[in-house]
């Protein structure tokens, strides 16, 4: 995912974002002030007792109750084909990434009262506050240099040996609102191919505010389809592994969005054909 210095995308009053010519990259930049966070040789995924006490404590008795009464009032979250991973004990999960909430989806609605760690650029635990709970709640930064690397997979590893899952964003960025399917970067699916584990894609679909959904909400509510596992095909080399559970996953989540069309909150224009000159003025 690019780091580049750019005009503003997003026109919330006209609903509408210049779209990047390469779909990985950002659509929003979070700005802080706070020195960003460094995931190197010195980085610990492997907390001491007392962390993951803490760790244990915020996800299943404080943030998780939280983020499930916001995700089920407000957001109007419905979930559908859960019965598709009944019986699996660890997994990759992937999923498109719309919404700035959507992280607490895998760890809440996908396998209930599981463990489920997601893994998350480095530029997001800088938010303050929210990094801070991100962290705590077991969030894994990306690492950034080749030991930080080998310490990253040495926990995704144990993880999944403590039957959990790990949720992977393959669109790289998050386009919030954003309706459609973008290409997914194959080093996703590295980790399922590595540790012989199932693929489960699942789809955020946006739906209009109705009933009395309208009282408190005027922007779109969310459905996920969760898609059947997809499994490694050990017949072939771990390259052609990675891009043969890419493009089956791809092809899973792009049937769901065509049996569900996604509702159109936020128009997204393609940045060749975007006037900045037509929104910029009334955004004064």
């Amino acid at each position: 995912m690019k780091k580049v210095a750019m005009k503003k995308r997003i026109f919330a009053k006209d609903k509408v974002v210049c779209m990047p010519q390469d779909t990985a990259d950002i659509v929003q930049q979070n700005p802080t002030k706070k020195k960003k966070l460094v995931v190197d040789d010195k980085y610990k995924y492997n907390k001491n007792w007392l962390v993951k006490v803490s760790q244990f404590i915020l996800y299943y008795f404080i943030a998780s109750p939280l983020f499930f009464l916001y995700d089920k009032i407000f957001l109007g979250i419905k979930v559908y084909g859960r019965k598709n991973i009944k019986g699996i004990k660890r997994a990759i999960t992937v999923s498109n990434h719309v919404h700035y909430m959507d992280f607490s989806f895998a760890t809440i609605f996908i396998r209930k009262f599981h463990r489920t760690h997601v893994i998350s650029n480095t530029d997001n635990f800088d938010i303050p506050v929210a990094g801070k709970l991100i962290s705590a709640y077991g969030v894994m930064p990306l690492p950034q240099t080749p030991k930080a690397n080998v310490n990253f997979y040495r926990q995704i590893e144990k993880y999944l040996k403590q039957k959990r899952f790990i949720h992977i964003y393959p669109e790289a960025s998050n386009w919030f609102y954003y309706n459609k399917l973008r290409p997914h970067k194959s080093g996703a699916y590295h980790f399922a191919s590595k540790y012989n584990v199932p693929v489960i894609p699942y789809v955020i679909v946006f739906r209009k505010s109705t009933g009395l959904h309208k009282l408190i909400r005027r922007k779109p509510l969310m459905s996920i389809y969760i898609c059947k596992p997809i499994y490694p095909n050990k017949e072939l080399n771990t390259k052609e592994q990675n891009i043969d559970l890419m493009n089956k996953a791809m092809q899973e989540m792009q049937e769901v969005i065509d049996l569900h069309p996604s509702f159109e909150y936020w128009k997204y224009i393609p940045e060749q054909e975007f006037d900045y000159s037509k929104y910029e003025k009334k955004e004064k």
